[in-house]
Order: structure tokens, then sequence, then C-alpha cells
């Protein structure tokens, strides 16, 4: 006669047929989505050739404008210049992933701060 399974092992038996019905539901989820996707390209299409334009994609988000790049020396003699050694990045026009890595490349000399949607930058010394 076979000793029943101890609570461990059919707690671990319960967490891997649980795994296997999230695999199974992702892998069904993402087959939905993928002929739901497929259906809206189609009536996309059929919408254009009735109205003659085309269609406007709509998939993520609209990539924002990016200022401009400036070099490490024309950036610190911006800051120099400013008040309070700080410029508030979207005003000034400066791209914010340029003086992100500028900022990380030289945690010595420059800080970021601000908030939100409106970062700022300060020359430390």
């Amino acid at each position: 006669m076979p000793q029943p399974a101890s609570p461990l092992s059919r707690i671990e038996e319960l967490k891997a047929q649980i795994a296997q019905l999230q695999q199974e539901g992702i892998q069904e989820l993402r087959a939905k989505r993928k002929t739901l996707a497929d259906e809206l390209a189609t009536i996309d299409a059929q919408l254009a050739e009735l109205t003659g334009t085309p269609t406007v994609k709509a998939r993520g988000a609209a990539k924002a404008s990016t200022g401009r790049s400036v070099p490490l020396s024309d950036l610190k003699t911006l800051l120099a210049a400013a008040p309070d050694k700080t410029l508030s990045i979207r005003k000034e026009g400066l791209d914010l992933a340029n003086i992100k890595t500028l900022a990380n490349a030289n945690p010595h000399l420059l800080g970021l701060g601000g908030k939100g949607a409106w970062p700022t930058v300060t020359l430390l010394k």
C-alpha cells in the first residue's frame, strides 16, 4: 500500500500545476490579442480602402520631441551663468537623456533635481 504524500510534496505539486495553468493562460491571452490585432488591421485596411485615406497607427506613445544635446563644456558655461547655477532642462530645451548621461558620468560636477516633468540640472563646483 503506497504511503500518502507529505503535505510539503503536495504543496510543491500544486505550485507546479498553478505555474502550468498560468503559462497556459498567458499563451491563450496572447493568442487572443494577436487574433484581435489582426482583425483590427483588416478593419483599418478596409476603412482606408473605402475612405481613400491611410490609417494612422496608434500603437505606442508618440515619441516626445528631443531637445538639443550640448557637450559638457557648453553645459558648464550655461550653468555658470544661470542663477544659483541651476537650469530647468525642459525650459532651456535641452535633451534630458543627454543631461542625465552627463550627470551620471560626472556626479562630482553635475546634480539632477526638480520634480516630475520639470527636471533641473545644477553645477556643483
